[in-house]
């Protein structure tokens, strides 16, 4: 036992102090008897312990010569590529990068879902707050509802920008910030146009959170693992949508609707702090090769104008994405009319059949990252990176051509339209995901964000014409037009996107000497 506790204690100055040790007195370069052979490592308690010749190779030093009379001195040589030394405590450059790299992602996921709280909370506390104000009807909560989606859509494009000119967390931090605030001066009020004020700057500050997320994403994620980890946070929205109701619901029907409005903004609050301090724009510029220092300095520079507005590539995305939404939120708003129509369904039957919907969209969002990034990974070398995602959203937007005439000719056997349903939300959330993610790596490195702002901008149109105006046909000319309208929009959506098949990002391009 003696024994064993004895190599124990040998084992941890062997690999714990001697490196330390053996370092400090390699440059005092101090002689030692030859008769103690005394060690640096040892203690008072071991005077006869001899310093074992492994110990200078685990620190990348050799022993010196010997000298008559003194002990062999060490002398630090340190091994090519490899470092002298390295303290028990310090993290190598790449510990620390992928620390800061899974801080920042965990950040931007979490993070969004609070900024989810901040955007859905009136919908979860306006029940409370309609009883509580003593307002008859729904046109109230209309207005209030109305007013939202026009500021969001607008900001998108504000957010994007910002996130190109200024540093990505502190957009976020700002946004999130600032709807925070607007949250808990919302609960603080008390007539509609104040509601109506505080609640229509809560949408124009709302878009300044995705894009900052996509670019910190685009910074520190390489392209053949980019797709999957942009899906993993595009969920934290599905995340934020199933706790909010949990959330504000039951503080508002709890406590009263200002604790509905008053929770998820001190919650938001809290959460900017820790992002903030979580957060890294990217990371941080090294010496690196003269290749990539060449390859940044020959980047030409790209006007906003050229890059995104006059781009022939960013709107035909967008377009395509403005497809995806009146498809997507014409389904979502209008099918569960139609299940109750066609199928004789109660409200709460067709909204239980219609959830596969919701379940399909959820899923394609995993698995539509993962197999752009698995073409990206098979294809042949000097392919399109941004073609091969591309290609998934072509074949996404081809899968739904045929399945939306397919439900409309589905009899009222509820298990196919569960399926068909499912299928439906699969490849259209799966399309939505990939679109602003090809509009990132194609557009100008200078304005990657703001073609993700832009594309987001176009695509509510999308869903603003997925409300008055589908509902305005289904009246006038019945549900058969309905799906030829989405049919239509489905097939029109492959066909912008089936050019870009072979499209190259524009990392490739520049590498290549394609950009003039």
């Amino acid at each position: 036992m003696v024994f064993c506790f004895t190599m124990l204690h040998l084992q941890i100055l062997n690999h714990i102090l001697a490196p330390k040790l053996l370092w400090t007195r390699s440059c005092f370069a101090a002689p030692v008897s030859s008769r103690t052979s005394f060690h640096p490592a040892m203690s008072v308690a071991w005077p006869w312990v001899r310093p074992p010749a492994v110990l200078a190779p685990r620190c990348g030093h050799q022993l010196g010569p010997h000298v008559p009379g003194f002990g062999r001195s060490i002398v630090p040589r340190p091994r090519p590529g490899r470092p002298v030394l390295r303290a028990e405590a310090e993290l190598t450059v790449a510990e620390e990068k992928s620390m800061r790299k899974w801080l920042t992602f965990w950040a931007c996921f979490f993070g969004y879902s609070v900024c989810y709280f901040t955007r859905q909370s009136l919908s979860y506390t306006a029940p409370v707050l309609r009883q509580a104000m003593g307002w008859k009807g729904l046109a109230e909560i209309g207005k209030l509802q109305s007013l939202f989606p026009l500021a969001y859509g607008s900001s998108r494009f504000l957010g994007g920008l910002l996130g190109d000119l200024l540093s990505p967390k502190r957009v976020f931090a700002l946004g999130l910030c600032v709807c925070s605030l607007l949250n808990i001066a919302f609960g603080m009020s008390s007539t509609l146009p104040q509601f109506a004020f505080f609640w229509l700057l809560n949408g124009c500050f709302q878009g300044l959170a995705a894009p900052p997320c996509v670019k910190m994403i685009t910074n520190w994620f390489d392209p053949k693992e980019r797709g999957f980890w942009w899906s993993v946070w595009h969920a934290s929205i599905n995340l934020g949508g199933f706790l909010c109701p949990f959330f504000a619901g039951g503080l508002a029907g709890t406590y009263g609707w200002r604790y509905g409005m008053l929770g998820p903004g001190f919650l938001g609050l809290l959460t900017v702090a820790l992002c903030y301090l979580a957060m890294s724009d990217g990371p941080k510029a090294t010496s690196g090769t003269s290749a990539k220092k060449e390859v940044v300095k020959t980047e030409p520079e790209v006007s906003l104008m050229e890059g995104i507005l006059l781009n022939p590539v960013q709107w035909a995305l967008g377009l395509a994405y403005m497809l995806v939404y009146v498809c997507r939120q014409g389904l979502s708003v209008w099918g569960i009319f139609y299940l109750m129509q066609t199928g004789g369904l109660s409200p709460a039957k067709a909204a239980a059949l219609f959830s596969g919907f919701e379940l399909g969209g959820f899923v394609g969002n995993l698995t539509a990252g993962s197999l752009s990034d698995l073409l990206l990974r098979r294809a042949r070398p000097g392919a399109g990176d941004v073609g091969q995602r591309a290609k998934v959203v072509c074949i996404y937007f081809l899968a739904t051509l045929l399945l939306v005439p397919a439900l409309r000719q589905c009899p009222n056997w509820p298990w196919l339209q569960y399926i068909l349903l499912l299928g439906l939300g699969h490849f259209l959330s799966g399309a939505q995901l990939l679109l602003p993610l090809v509009a990132n790596e194609s557009a100008p490195k200078a304005w990657s964000t703001t073609a993700t702002g832009f594309i987001g901008w176009v695509g509510y149109f999308g869903a603003a014409l997925s409300g008055f105006p589908l509902a305005r046909v289904v009246q006038a000319l019945g549900w058969p037009y309905y799906f030829s309208l989405l049919t239509f929009a489905a097939g029109s959506g492959a066909l912008l996107v089936l050019p870009l098949r072979n499209l190259r990002s524009w990392k490739q391009r520049v590498e290549m000497g394609l950009i003039d």
